[in-house]
């Protein structure tokens, strides 16, 4: 990813929801699960304002997530796909009956 947003200052691993790290996650590929490692220090601090804008891409970063309109940055993409990642509902369904039927 070609972008002018500074990287973090430490590598973002996100371990408290992917204790087996970003790329044995399966919601992202190796590349993603780099750029995030490599650059999500400094997009959570943008998205949670603890980080203000220090370029164009980075204002147009925190301007595009919040917007409801399609993100053309591939950093905005990236951090949403995280976001929806992290929110996603682990839930898990079982087709057995939870009682024993009386015959």
């Amino acid at each position: 990813m070609e972008t002018a947003i500074r990287q973090g200052k430490i590598p973002f691993y996100a371990s408290d929801t992917f204790p087996y790290g970003l790329s044995r996650s399966g919601y992202f590929s190796i590349g993603e699960s780099e750029e995030l490692i490599k650059y999500g220090d400094t997009l959570y601090g943008l998205h949670n304002g603890l980080l203000s804008p220090e370029n164009a891409e980075e204002a147009m970063f925190v301007a595009e997530l919040n917007s409801d309109e399609t993100a053309t940055l591939d950093a905005v993409k990236l951090w949403k796909k995280f976001l929806l990642a992290i929110t996603k509902s682990n839930s898990f369904y079982s087709l057995s009956p939870s009682k024993k039927a009386a015959f």
